[in-house]
């Protein structure tokens, strides 16, 4: 399952228990000498490139780091406690649930950040004074919400050919199906050319009612937040808009209306299955004119390098030797 969004319970380790002690010197004088106690562990949230989404967390909602040791004898002071750390996708923002303030953004591969320090172990009687308790453990919530980190999205109606042209781009082993709103959570491939790799995401299909909540809704149009360039996938058969001007509506409408910046990322119209039209009709498909139209077939592979090299250049690839 893909989940990208969670609340968890973390909870640092207390400190150890101060001890105390007395030796008893050969002149019959009792010397304190009880050790201080443990810190406890820390509670630190790490981007693991090996951890897809955040569907690992959800089972298990608490998490607690080790308590530190008891101080002992002899001046002996108490172990620290282990530290929890907590594996979490790279692009997962951390936010503290009580005042829904960010924490941090983990977006690179070992990003981490210590979102509680663990307790203070408590004095030994070692330096004459009275030992004490360690520091308590402190609880926090936390919001984790994941957006994917890729370079180009493919949005688009249900059976526009998004799955076909990640396959063909990728080589992600994705199902190909021809039924509408077959993909149920975002499906990510890497794109390898000549020059570079790109990250590819294919999100799940929008239609005119997905902004009411209908079919899979928006909640995963927030992950365009990360994009470099969203290909908007149209297509000459579809049964979800009356034609290809009032597709495009659809989708740069349902955009705008999650999120108005998203419209400001730079985007390709990518009219696929364009072997199923004549050649001679391919000039009056009537869409905007300021937008960077390709006509594509990801089915046969027509046009697919010309949209990538296009893709590369705004995407700052170079192409010299």
């Amino acid at each position: 399952m893909f989940i990208d969004e969670v609340m968890i319970l973390v909870r640092s380790g207390a400190g150890g228990r101060g001890c105390e002690s007395y030796r008893k010197r050969a002149d019959h004088k009792r010397i304190p000498d009880g050790g201080d106690g443990g810190d406890g562990g820390d509670i630190i949230l790490r981007a693991d490139p090996q951890t897809g989404n955040l569907f690992a967390l959800k089972s298990k909602r608490i998490f607690e780091a080790e308590a530190g040791g008891m101080g002992m004898g002899n001046n002996r002071y108490g172990r620290r406690g282990s530290d929890c750390i907590v594996k979490v996708p790279c692009g997962t923002t951390i936010y503290n649930k009580r005042d829904e303030l960010l924490v941090r953004d983990l977006v690179g591969s070992g990003d981490e950040v210590i979102v509680l320090k663990g307790g203070k172990g408590g004095y030994g009687n070692h330096a004459g004074f009275a030992s004490s308790e360690g520091a308590r453990a402190k609880d926090l919530e936390l919001l984790l919400s994941f957006k994917i980190i890729a370079d180009i999205f493919l949005v688009g109606l249900p059976n526009s050919g998004k799955t076909t042209l990640l396959k063909r781009l990728t080589g992600a082993g994705v199902s190909e199906t021809e039924y509408p709103f077959a993909t149920k959570a975002p499906q990510l491939g890497t794109y390898r050319s000549n020059f570079d790799e790109l990250r590819i995401c294919e999100l799940p299909a929008i239609y005119q009612a997905s902004g009411k909540g209908r079919g899979l809704g928006t909640h995963f149009l927030k992950h365009l937040e990360r994009a470099r360039i969203i290909f908007f996938l149209l297509d000459l058969k579809t049964e979800f808009a009356q034609d290809l001007k009032s597709g495009y509506d659809i989708l740069i409408g349902t955009i705008k209306g999650f999120n108005a910046a998203f419209a400001r990322t730079p985007r390709f119209l990518v009219v696929n299955k364009m072997d199923l039209l004549e050649s001679k009709a391919r000039k009056t498909l009537g869409l905007p004119d300021q937008e960077n139209v390709f006509l594509i077939s990801a089915k046969t592979g027509m046009g697919v390098d010309r949209l990538m090299t296009a893709a590369e250049k705004v995407l700052g690839v170079s192409h010299e030797a």
